[in-house]
């Protein structure tokens, strides 16, 4: 065969058996999101999309984009994303029924609802445990930090592995944290962030806050930022950023958590 570089779009997880086969028969494979190519094309300007034109553009792709071969997921981590996708999938369907309830007169139809909303909380909690029992089998584990539960603590693993092997600036930019410029000659507009793990990113989230009540470095942070005039949003995610940053230094020394002195 004279291919080189075999590259294909991510499908939702469709893709995941072409990737083995290929790793299995020793062929350099690479998979995009599918927005990279799609951009690409528009840069290229096909407005048109069928599979002639997306085939001709992921070839064009190989060519011009910087490789980076990607490899299946080991066993574990693989298993770990799925009960993760499944928690989540009921979490949101438990919190529809809960935002559904609250519009609803009748009590008969409340009580249905109520209870689908015990049933997968039940589910929920189950899928919970099952996680905590993975994450004991888990070798490389990070130290207790606050905010960092079993929860996050699994998404990390499987939807981060790359914490603890890249810098700070990297790992903020695969989390959706790293704020980019929107500049022009001497306009300066605001920084916004772009891309990125979401899923990642809501479960940090809520951990931040944890962390901003209990740890005195990054409590500080947020306070300064917001009594300086930055929006509270704003504010919360340049604190995510920062906690991220401090477990990637966790992983990458297999250290504890440090407790830093509130500054004035």
């Amino acid at each position: 065969m004279g291919s080189t570089r075999v590259v294909f779009e991510a499908t939702g997880g469709y893709e995941r058996a072409l990737l083995k086969a290929l790793f299995d028969a020793h062929l350099p494979a690479e998979r995009l999101s599918a927005n990279r190519p799609r951009e690409l094309a528009r840069a290229l300007g096909l407005k048109a999309k069928t599979d002639a034109i997306d085939a001709r553009v992921l070839a064009m792709a190989a060519q011009l984009l910087p490789a980076s071969p990607s490899k299946p997921l080991p066993e574990k981590t693989a298993l770990l994303r799925e009960w993760l996708q499944a928690r989540s999938a009921l979490v949101s369907e438990r919190d529809a029924h809960r935002r559904r309830i609250k519009q609803l007169e009748s009590a008969p139809v409340q009580a249905v609802l109520k209870g689908c909303i015990a049933r997968l909380q039940k589910q929920i909690q189950q899928i919970e445990k099952t996680i905590t029992k993975l994450l004991a089998e888990t070798p490389d584990r990070l130290e207790k930090a606050p905010g960092l539960g079993p929860i996050l603590r699994a998404t990390l693993a499987a939807r981060l592995p790359e914490l603890g092997s890249v810098n700070r600036r990297q790992i903020a930019a695969l989390a959706g944290l790293a704020p980019y410029n929107r500049d022009s000659g001497l306009w300066r507009g605001q920084r916004h962030i772009v891309g990125g793990r979401a899923d990642v990113r809501r479960v940090l989230y809520m951990a931040t806050w944890s962390a901003i009540r209990c740890d005195p470095d990054i409590g500080n942070c947020y306070r300064r930022l917001v009594e300086a005039g930055k929006p509270k949003k704003a504010a919360a995610v340049a604190c995510m950023r920062k906690y991220l940053t401090r477990l990637n230094a966790m992983k990458r020394d297999n250290a504890p958590w440090k407790v830093v002195p509130m500054t004035a």
